[in-house]
């Protein structure tokens, strides 16, 4: 054997007898097709017809454009037969009739070069190239027609393909006489582009596109492509946009599916001319939220915009018991100060020591980082960190986020109890940060392990340290619904820390005695007192062996 000097691209012969198994396309599919053929053959409309005859139903679907004029192109795979102004405009060349592979059909068109109608007839078994096909006169004076022995699958599937097809076609569909009702593509878009040859839509909703769902519309055939989208903080609504495909020839389909769109260069200039479309959408409006990064991407695409809306959350106290942060309503006058965030328990006990004294000459608000580069937010002084300094027996001791007590530091009253706070003036030549101390009367610490069995509770002994409020704080500071499939539901687990931690208050504020009268007192009130009948008195007498009541007449 000797080895050729070059070689060339080839499709074998044998490929057509696996055309059957080339496209395996649903009844919607074959509609979409034959559609795109009649519009690229210049049809003014598409006409469908269900028909009963003797050997089954048949489903044809007639357009009246220019007709076939060779019959030998419609049975050459690759070979599209379009004029030269259609394959200048767009690229046809997907599988066309062999997406009827495998059906039983019979093709009915007009030559205008003959001045005759032709016919012929593709059994279902007949697609593979086995035998040649009888070209008859036909009576058609214009189009083509293609009538499809329909399957009985194909059948129960009509009116939705039919309805779907219809949906975005550029032309009228008429079934059984009937238009089918159609849309376009951008209804509901707050602005519209037209970029070379395309519809560009820009849509202001809460709508969030899954990665499947149709963002490009090629005469009638939607299909999915990754866009650019903009979120605007604390906003519900996304901008997203949506193309519609007019007369475009560089934007491709990848064949012979045609369900997604060619990764090439004019793919990438059409996202960043959405990029655009969004962009100066956004600056038409009052105002904005876009994060830093999308704002500066604008900037670099030439679109000018104001720097987002100045405003932030007020803050409000983390708790334990969620991943969310709980976020006041929007401050927009007034100095601001951002707060980092810190664990629940160094949180509730700042906020209640800056309820009764706040050193701050501004209101704590959330941050957010997506705001980080503009100059109105970078100019904000931050709350850096807070730390508690505790007196117990003449020694000092810290506890923050980063510090943990020692070990054997157990709950109870402290001599001196006191929250420090360091503040950031804000600016690029901002002074040094300011240390603000205030007095704290109860602290929980969780000692990183977020149970009330090993958490330390604190409280200034010469602070007036109500149980109901220490109670309070303990839960907001550590109690965390736990999901696992044996335990119970929020509810039961809320109820049950809510007795434990009054109990610990109980027992460290007013003793042990004392915190066992009070879950008595409870357990009374919540079992026993509802079913005690008006007017009328019990007395109970118990121990640990015996249990005496009596019910007499209220005095």
């Amino acid at each position: 054997m000797t080895l050729p000097t070059m070689i060339r691209p080839a499709v074998g012969q044998n490929l057509i007898s696996k055309v059957s198994r080339l496209y395996n396309g649903t009844l919607g599919d074959v509609l979409h097709e034959l559609f795109q053929n009649g519009r690229r053959a210049g049809a003014k409309a598409i006409y469908v017809a269900l028909h009963n005859l003797p050997e089954g139903p048949s489903l044809s679907v007639h357009d009246d454009g220019r007709g076939i004029d060779d019959p030998t192109g419609l049975l050459t795979l690759g070979e599209s037969g379009w004029r030269d102004d259609v394959l200048q405009r767009e690229d046809p060349a997907g599988m066309g009739v062999f997406s009827l592979a495998g059906q039983d059909v019979r093709v009915l068109s007009w030559s205008r070069s003959a001045k005759r109608g032709w016919a012929v007839h593709i059994p279902a078994d007949g697609w593979e190239g086995a035998l040649p096909f009888a070209i008859e006169p036909s009576g058609i004076v214009r189009g083509t027609e293609f009538q499809i022995q329909l399957p009985p699958a194909w059948e129960t599937q009509l009116d939705a393909a039919l309805r779907t097809a219809a949906h975005f076609f550029p032309l009228p569909v008429h079934f059984q006489k009937v238009e089918m009702p159609r849309a376009d593509f951008l209804a509901g878009a707050c602005r519209i582009d037209i970029w070379e040859g395309c519809r560009i839509g820009v849509f202001h909703d809460s709508v969030t596109e899954a990665s499947h769902s149709p963002r490009i519309n090629f005469h009638g055939v939607t299909v999915p492509c990754q866009l650019p989208t903009l979120s605007e903080l604390g906003n519900p609504h996304n901008w997203r946009v949506r193309v519609d495909i007019v007369d475009a020839p560089a934007l491709q389909l990848v064949l012979p599916a045609r369900k997604e769109m060619v990764e090439n260069e004019a793919l990438s200039r059409l996202r960043e001319a959405a990029e655009i479309a969004l962009y100066r959408t956004v600056a038409l409006e009052a105002s904005h939220r876009l994060p830093y990064k999308a704002w500066a991407r604008a900037h670099d695409l030439g679109i000018v915009l104001p720097e987002a809306e100045p405003w932030l959350n007020a803050w409000a106290p983390n708790v334990a018991d969620t991943g969310n942060r709980y976020m006041g309503g929007p401050v927009r006058s007034g100095p601001m100060i951002l707060m980092t965030e810190h664990e629940a328990d160094v949180e509730q006990a700042l906020d209640r020591a800056l309820k009764k004294q706040s050193p701050l000459d501004g209101r704590l608000v959330h941050e957010e980082r997506g705001l980080q580069g503009y100059g109105w937010y970078d100019a904000l002084p931050r709350l850096l960190s807070c730390s508690f300094v505790m007196e117990r027996d003449g020694v000092l001791h810290r506890y923050a986020d980063d510090v943990a007590l020692p070990d054997d530091f157990a709950s109870g009253p402290v001599e001196a109890l006191t929250a420090e706070i360091v503040v950031q003036p804000g600016g690029a030549d901002a002074p040094q940060p300011t240390v603000h101390n205030l007095a704290v009367d109860m602290l929980v610490c969780n000692n990183a392990a977020w149970s009330i069995d090993e958490a330390t509770i604190l409280f200034d002994r010469t602070a007036n340290v109500q149980p109901g409020a220490l109670a309070d704080l303990i839960y907001a500071s550590l109690f965390s619904y736990s999901d696992d499939h044996e335990s119970d539901s929020w509810e039961t687990q809320s109820l049950a820390f809510e007795r434990q931690a009054l109990n610990l208050a109980n027992e460290l504020l007013l003793g042990e005695d004392e915190a066992l009268l009070a879950q008595l007192r409870a357990a009374v009130f919540e079992h026993v007192q509802w079913l005690i009948p008006e007017g009328a008195c019990l007395t109970l007498s118990a121990d640990r062996n015996a249990l005496s009541l009596s019910l007499a007449q209220a005095a």
